[in-house]
């Protein structure tokens, strides 16, 4: 499968050591052309609508 246009997004989460409080770090990279082999795993989702 080829994908175009795509947006990835790594979201990690981080517990403080001190605090137990859950640190999220998103980091985003746009691609524009991506070949997905067939054992890949994939999420697409519709863009969201604000108005």
């Amino acid at each position: 499968m080829i994908l175009g246009d795509v947006e990835e997004t790594v979201t990690t989460i981080e517990i403080d050591e001190e605090t137990y409080e859950e640190i999220y770090k998103s980091t985003k990279r746009n691609i524009p052309m991506l070949f997905v082999r067939g054992d890949g795993v994939v999420l697409v989702a519709p863009p969201l609508r604000v108005g």
